[in-house]
Parts: structure tokens; C-alpha cells; sequence
């Protein structure tokens, strides 16, 4: 999602910029090697770039770059996997005919972007929203090459709030297109004010001149203190998996556990090298975990007969005698299934 996120911001920079084939080629790198549902946000820069530009160009441009990079991604599918597959079309397949299960790992309404947007981007999140009533009002100053641009905010929110199964990063393809959208409508402020017909600026004009700015920075400010929020208040989970250099008297080949915090494991970088392996203890949830990487099985190429396509929990998933943990991360969220963590005549609190 990141790297489609980087493709859109060049795509539509290209397509601002007149360079209408290298628009669609990058948009179908930001597809292949991105992410393959991202197409909607690519959507509307590639139809008119198709309709503005040389269409023959554009098109091949757009054909070749494809198949180049569907050939890439096959041949390496084929070195990882040892047989002749493409990753691109299992992902679309398995998403919209297999179905995966996903409402495992949460479900959320759909509300959820919209408030998680405005967590994120604050005020300039409803100055995008407003971008289209913008647009329209001065239509030669931004219609239609700019409306191309931000419409995918529109019809990525609406598509993504239709799946039941939420998460944040699903948005990051639009993040730059919504600061796009807010910086229009920051900059039409005079507009509103502005009368074609007198040879000076009203004062109602050269004060809303004068909010451009305070408004920016009121933004900045205020996504600075969500930026210094998120550190403060929930970085407790890189904080305590840093503490673990400091307990190298548990030995090497020390067993970490990780029960009700899986979902905030944040990488095995974090994890210090007399620790042999994390595992998960059973702490309720019925969706499938990551299990430790088993050369043996025949490496990436394997398919582990643990491992389903319903996403469901697998009975060897869990470590089953928690006896065997020297170190046990656990958040008591005082929920009906039980804590471990509050025996202390077998753990020592850290």
C-alpha cells in the first residue's frame, strides 16, 4: 500500500504534467509490483490520459510496461515458489472468488475511514471532502485536470468502507491525494470573495488571503500534536520489546510469549539475538498466526499443511505448555479469558 502510494503521487504529477503515457506506465507499476486493487485509484488518471494523450502511445506505453513487469513478477514467482504462477492474479483471484475469511481480524462500520481519516489529517480531511463543491465553483482554476486527479478519494473511500474488514493502511494510496485536495481548496479561499467586476480587492478578500496561511499552520500544528500523541500515549509496544536487551540472564535459547498483543508485535528486529523464538499463547482469538520460518519443509516453496485459505486458526499455532516461556509480553485488558501474566508466583513482573 505504501509503494502504490508512491506510484499514485508520481502517476498524478505526470498526468498534471502533461506527460500522459509515462503517467500510465508508472500507474501500472504502482498496480503489478504495488498493490492490484489500487487500479481504482489509478482509474481515472489512465482513462484520460488514454483520452488526452496520443492514444496509441499511451496505450502501448501502458500494454509493454505491464507485460514486462507481469513477465518480471512470473519469473520471480517461479524462483520463490518453483512453479509457474503469477502472485498478482492469486491475489485478485483469492480476494474476489475465494474469499479469505479477513472479518477474522476485525470488522469495523462504515464510518471507520472517515473517522480514521480525520484522526489522521485533521481538518484538512474535511477541506478535501469539500474539494468537489470547490472545483465546480471555479471550474476554470481547477476543472477538470485537478477533479481527474482527486475524484479517486471519493471512489476509494466509498469502495472501501463497502468491505467489512478495516484497516488504516488500506488508505495510504490516497494520503497524498487528499493533502492535494485540502492545499486546492486552502488556496481558492479569495475566490470566494473576489469580485470580476472591481479594480481593487475587497477587505473580505485580503482577509481570506491572510487565513491561507493560519490555516496551514493551524493543520501543521495540529498534526504535530496527533504525531507527538501517537509517541507518547502508544508507543508503549516498542518501548517494552526494547527492554528486552536488558534480560539476557534468561539465557540463550530463551522462549518469548506473546498472548493478547500479537496484533502489536512489531518485528523480529526488536527481538535480541539469545531469544530463539517468539510464540504465540492462546488468548482467545480464532484467526491465523504466523508461525516461525521452517527451512526443512522446503523453503519458500512449501505449502505447510498449517496454513489455510479460511485464515482460520490453526491447533498448532499456540505454544501449548506455557511452562516453557522465560518470557511472557501480555497487555491484562481485565477480559473475561484469563491473564496469565497476573500469577506471580511463577512470573516476576519487569
Amino acid at each position: 500500500s505504501s509503494f502504490s502510494m508512491y506510484a499514485v503521487t508520481l502517476s498524478s504529477a505526470l498526468f498534471l504534467l502533461e506527460k500522459y503515457a509515462c503517467a500510465v506506465s508508472v500507474a501500472a507499476a504502482g498496480v503489478i509490483l504495488g498493490w492490484p486493487f489500487s487500479i481504482l485509484v489509478f482509474l481515472p488518471v489512465t482513462i484520460y490520459s488514454l483520452i488526452r494523450g496520443h492514444f496509441k502511445s499511451v496505450f502501448l506505453s501502458g500494454l509493454l510496461t505491464s507485460l514486462c513487469l507481469l513477465v518480471l513478477s512470473v519469473v520471480a514467482d517461479y524462483y520463490s515458489y518453483g512453479r509457474w504462477t503469477s502472485s498478482v492474479f492469486n491475489l485478485l483471484k483469492y480476494n474476489v472468488l475465494g474469499g479469505g475469511e479477513s472479518h477474522l481480524y476485525g470488522t469495523e462500520g462504515a464510518t471507520f475511514y472517515f473517522r480514521n481519516a480525520f484522526n489522521n489529517f485533521n481538518f484538512a480531511f474535511v477541506l478535501a471532502l469539500l474539494f468537489v463543491g470547490v472545483a465546480l465553483s471555479a471550474r476554470k482554476k481547477y476543472a477538470p485536470d485537478l477533479l481527474i486527479v482527486v475524484s479517486p478519494v471519493y471512489i476509494w473511500l466509498a469502495f472501501m468502507s463497502l468491505q467489512a474488514h478495516k484497516e488504516e493502511r488500506f488508505l495510504y494510496p490516497i494520503y497524498p491525494l487528499i493533502c492535494v485536495a485540502a492545499a486546492s481548496v486552502i488556496d481558492s479561499f479569495p475566490d470566494f470573495f473576489h469580485d470580476k467586476y472591481a479594480n481593487e480587492q475587497s477587505i473580505f478578500e485580503k482577509i481570506a488571503k491572510g487565513l491561507r496561511p493560519l490555516t496551514l499552520g493551524f493543520i501543521l500544528c495540529t498534526s504535530h500534536s496527533r504525531t507527538f500523541s501517537m509517541l507518547n500515549g502508544y508507543g508503549a509496544p516498542l518501548q517494552i520489546y526494547q527492554h528486552l536487551e536488558y534480560h539476557e540472564d534468561t539465557g540463550p535459547g530463551s522462549i518469548l510469549c506473546v498472548g493478547s498483543e500479537w496484533h502489536r508485535y512489531p518485528s523480529s528486529f526488536f527481538v535480541p539475538s539469545y531469544i530463539s523464538e517468539v510464540r504465540w499463547i492462546d488468548d482467545g482469538f480464532r484467526g491465523l498466526l504466523p508461525f516461525p520460518f521452517n527451512e526443512t519443509l522446503g523453503g519458500t516453496t512449501a505449502a505447510p499443511s498449517y496454513f489455510n485459505t479460511k485464515n482460520k486458526a490453526s491447533d498448532k499455532q499456540y505454544l501449548k505448555d506455557i511452562g516453557a516461556c522465560n518470557l511472557l509480553m501480555e497487555l491484562d485488558l481485565r477480559r473475561p479469558y484469563p491473564s496469565r501474566g497476573n500469577d506471580l508466583s511463577t512470573w516476576e513482573t519487569l
